[in-house]
């Protein structure tokens, strides 16, 4: 190899090293160096994105072209990127794997191609062409390999960069919505819980008889502002869950009356759905050591989730048994069902299928499944879904007896 070639990849290398080796400097001195290869008019860096590859830089008779796009089925740069293998053209006008066109608008007659290794991967090609036929040799073949080096260095480094400030800005996007989500429900309760009370005050005739349309108007006021105080508290209950600061007081409690409890706080919410709560209990008492308040928000969540969800007419049904050790709640109704495709997603924050639209005249926020979740865990047991349960949607809830 002569001494100007030698001068070319060390005038590369300064080059990169100057510009603090980032791919774009890389990519730079790479095609704007052509000493390294004396037959090209021009040398062009093209990089994969989707069906196309792009002149990402470019120098010689292609500098004009920056931006432009070939198709990776109809170029011989894209049989490069989908082989791996390097590719070498002596005549454009009669190789039939080039783009013909594409080559006249640069006075391209010969090339070669190199691919670009990227993670296991084709992330592009380093192309030198020429306007002459067979202009290249293998000794220009090898130094197109030793410039592909540098390049893929350059792709990983900003690779690495990209993912550490990506990972940066999660954390502060995160932190800033968690502050948000905090500061915003805490300073909407006291608010919504002055409405909802004079609201309660209106509709019971505290200010005395409303007209009928006024009454009709305060009635959907009020149950309005109680799905937006039911939303601020499970965001005031997550925001707790997050910092760790939800409490959690243990006591002995008898688990059949307290889901009678249950049934009967939801009576009114499951007449508006039109369904009814049906009630199973053991002959004897089940009792366990838990958070009595906590366990009845989890069961209230799956309750109300199953009415809402369910048919006008159905039944939804809570069921107690004892299981070994542990005993475990069962809210079951006959609704439209958990499609599998969604329920790796069941028990995430906002989840809601797209499947269950239309099918409720009171949509939730997509919190209570992950709530529920979350406090029957921290109780020591487990909340999950039957699977086997083709009727509609069963969850249970399984804690341990008192010890």
């Amino acid at each position: 190899m002569d001494i100007g070639r030698f001068r070319g990849l060390i005038a590369i290398q300064e080059a990169i090293a100057r510009e603090g080796g980032s791919l774009s400097a890389v990519l730079d001195a790479i095609v704007r160096e052509l000493s390294v290869m004396p037959a090209a008019n021009g040398a062009v860096i093209e990089l994969l994105d989707g069906d196309q590859l792009v002149y990402a830089a470019a120098s010689g008779a292609s500098a004009h072209l920056v931006g432009m796009r070939l198709s990776l089925n109809s170029s011989l740069s894209g049989l490069s990127v989908l082989t791996g293998q390097p590719q070498r053209c002596d005549d454009s006008e009669i190789d039939p794997r080039v783009n013909r066109q594409a080559c006249r608008k640069v006075g391209l007659r010969s090339m070669i191609v190199v691919p670009i290794p990227h993670r296991g991967s084709m992330a592009g090609t380093l192309k030198y062409h020429a306007s002459t036929v067979a202009a290249f040799t293998e000794e220009d073949m090898l130094v197109a390999h030793l410039l592909v080096g540098p390049i893929a260095v350059g792709f990983s480094r900003i690779a690495e960069e990209d993912a550490n400030r990506a990972r940066k800005e999660l954390q502060d996007i995160v932190s800033l919505k968690q502050q948000f989500v905090s500061t915003v429900s805490h300073e909407l309760r006291t608010p919504l819980t002055s409405i909802s009370g004079a609201l309660g005050l209106l509709a019971n005739g505290t200010a005395g008889e409303l007209p009928d349309t006024a009454a009709s108007l305060v009635d959907v006021a009020a149950r309005n502002a109680g799905r937006l105080k039911r939303l601020v508290d499970d965001l005031l209950d997550l925001d707790r869950m997050d910092s760790g600061q939800l409490e959690y007081c243990f006591a002995d409690a008898d688990v059949g009356l307290l889901l009678r409890d249950v049934v009967a706080q939801n009576l009114p919410y499951a007449s508006q759905a039109e369904v009814k709560l049906g009630l199973d209990l053991p002959a004897v008492a089940v009792r366990a050591r838990t958070d009595p308040d906590r366990l009845f928000q989890a069961v209230t969540n799956l309750v109300s989730n199953a009415a809402k969800f369910s048919p006008a007419g159905e039944v939804v049904r809570v069921s107690l048994r004892m299981r070994d050790r542990s005993f475990v709640i069962r809210v079951s109704d006959n609704g439209p069902g958990i499609p599998e495709d969604f329920r790796a997603r069941l028990f995430d924050r906002f989840a809601q299928s797209p499947h269950t639209r239309g099918l409720t005249r009171q949509p939730g926020t997509g919190l209570g499944l992950s709530i529920a979740k979350s406090i029957v865990t921290q109780l020591g047991g487990s909340l999950r879904l039957d699977e086997s349960d083709t009727r509609g949607a069963a969850f249970e809830i399984e804690l341990p007896l008192v010890s």
